[in-house]
Formats: structure tokens, sequence, C-alpha cells
């Protein structure tokens, strides 16, 4: 289970809820067996169960737009969509950081509504019943975008049934989820030792894009630490803290159904060496013709790269993560520590190390 939701918000009895379970993750639960009808369409309905069929990609370029770098983890094209997707009426639907430090999504059809969903969020995010609220709007006649990973995007897909003219999907290259349960557990030790955090960004480039670093505020201080010297940031990057679904992911390569995917175009120095200057650039891949459409009419100065090329730095368009040999024995011991950050420390594998 993808934890996408897509059954819960589906089921017609409301029986149906997210539950937490031991490793932090949310995982559908039946809560009132007494009023299921039996339809069996959270079976049905499931994309892990029916996964989407395989589209390839029509092609992949690499952009930087300047009026939305700043604020954006790479080239600001998820801005860029989006604001067109607002100047035209319609409804943006993205990731934010809630005031608790907890992620969920969101919806936006203002440009300042659109700031909370610039930058990545590196915790599996809480779709509550927003499924409905993206078809409410696409049978209104308004556009809609919908962001979000692999999985959430096929979620949505499975859940709406059939095709939207006026909706643009947009997923990215996931590496993988971390657990919500073990980002709650840390954001309680940093306020622990530094006070309530007023802000997190887990892809703070103001230094540097390739060296990002993971920087949170709180009301009179804000502290910056190289993300391959966070305990959170390291783990996530060696797949330690991911879904187990992570590691077999059912919507990478072409099954998300997904308009357009984005990522960090790693390689720029080789595929668009003009634009290498440690800023942030994006890969932009397009999958459908409508995908393809919106990038040339929001994103200008496009650059053509083989896909070949830009999978060479972008694993995660087609490969999911290897479980690793310790990732059970972590999970299993993240309950009986009293301050997470030296246990999260312990498991860190640092380069050299074997």
């Amino acid at each position: 289970c993808t934890g996408c939701t897509a059954c819960a918000t589906a089921c017609p009895a409301q029986c149906i809820v997210m539950r937490r379970d031991r490793e932090g993750f949310d995982y559908p639960f039946v809560n009132s067996p007494d009023l299921c009808i039996g339809c069996g369409k959270c079976e049905n309905i499931c994309p892990v169960l029916h996964p989407l069929g395989v589209s390839e990609p029509l092609e992949a370029y690499s952009v930087r737009v300047p009026e939305h770098v700043e604020g954006s983890s790479s080239g600001g094209v998820f801005p860029a969509l989006a604001a067109k997707v607002i100047e035209e009426g319609g409804v943006v639907f993205g990731a934010v950081m809630n005031a608790d430090m907890t992620v969920g999504h969101a919806e936006a059809d203002t440009m300042s509504g659109l700031e909370k969903m610039k930058g990545s969020k590196y915790v599996q995010s809480d779709m509550y019943s927003l499924y409905e609220d993206v078809r409410m709007y696409l049978d209104e006649g308004r556009k809609v975008l919908f962001s979000g990973t692999p999985c959430q995007t096929a979620g949505l897909k499975a859940y709406l049934g059939r095709e939207y003219g006026n909706l643009l999907s947009v997923d990215l290259a996931c590496h993988g989820v971390p657990s919500p349960g073990l980002w709650d557990k840390y954001v309680t030790a940093l306020e622990g030792r530094y006070g309530r955090l007023t802000e997190v960004s887990f892809r703070d480039k103001s230094q540097s894009w390739r060296n990002y670093a993971f920087t949170f505020c709180t009301a009179d201080s804000k502290v910056s630490v190289p993300h391959i010297k966070d305990p959170y940031m390291a783990l996530f990057l060696q797949d330690m803290t991911l879904r187990p679904s992570c590691h077999a992911c059912p919507a990478k390569g072409g099954r998300s159904g997904s308009d357009v995917t984005l990522a960090d175009l790693w390689n720029v120095a080789e595929v668009a060496p003009e634009l290498d200057d440690d800023k942030g650039v994006s890969l932009a891949v397009a999958n459908t013709a409508k995908g393809k459409d919106a990038l040339a009419g929001s994103c200008a100065g496009m650059k053509v790269v083989p896909l070949s090329e830009a999978k060479k730095r972008n694993a995660g368009l087609d490969v999911s993560a290897p479980r690793p040999a310790r990732r059970d024995e972590f999970f299993a011991g993240i309950h009986s520590v009293k301050d997470i950050i030296p246990y999260m420390s312990g498991f860190v594998v640092h380069r050299g190390m074997a």
C-alpha cells in the first residue's frame, strides 16, 4: 500500500480511515466494519492492485524560469505551470508545510496561496479528502493542476476513473517518502533543543543548489546544516526511512498517469552547460501532448535533452530505492529512545565508510 488514500476517499459508506502504524506511516483501516456494504470499490479502485498502463515519455527538457527560481528547489517549473493555471481562473493542489510542521496537500487559486507549495517537502503528505475537491472543481469546468508523488497521482487517476481535459497532473522523480511519524519525532527533538520551529527548508539552495542545506528557523534563530550532515536528510538519501512500498514502487516508469514529470537536472554540466551556475535547473519530462503544451505555454527557453542523458543522474524516474539491510532494525528502535537525533545519527553511513 502506498498510502495514496484513493480507497478511503472512494468508500461510499465512509468506513475507511487512515491509521498510523508503528513505523509512522498511514494505512487504510476499516474503522466501522458494520457499515461496510461489501461493494468492493476500495479494492477495485486501488492503483496497486490495478496499476495503470505504462506510457512512454514524449520529450524531455532542461528548464529554468528566472522569475520563479528563487524559492524553488531547482529551476522554477512548478510555480510557472501553476501561475498559468491560476491566471486562467484555475485551482492548484500541492504539498505545503503547515504551522505545526506537518506536511499536507492544500489548494490555491491565488499567487500568494501558491507560495507555500514551492520547494521540496521530504515527508509523505496527508491527502485528507483532497481527491473529492479535485473532482468537484473539474466537474465545475475549472482548470486544475494537481502536483504530487507518482503514487498520489496514480491514486487520483484511479479515483477519477476517467480523463479530464481540464486536469494537468504533475509528478516528480520521487526518491521515496519518509515516515511522517519519524518526522514528527525529529521536529519534537529539534524543538527541545532550539525552541518551536516556525519554518523549515529541506532544500535551502541560497548558498548552493548542488550542496544544499537543511535549514530551520525559530522565533529568534536560524540554523543551516549541510544536507549530508543532517541525520534526517542523510537517512532519507540513504533509503533508510522510506515507506515499504517505495522499495517496489508501482507508479514509477510512466505508470502514474501524469502529464509532466519534474526533477533536478543534476548533469546540467554535460547537457546544458550554459545553465551550470549552481542556481538550480529543472528537468521537465512531457509524458502527454497536454503536458508538452503546458510546458511550452509556461516555460520559455526550454532546451530539448535526450531522455537517456537525463536519466543518468535521475534513477528515481524508473528505479525503486533499494531496501537497506538495517531498515527494520532502525524502525524497531525508534520508540525506545528519548532523543531521536543521536539514535538516527548512529545509522548514518558516512562517505568513505563501508
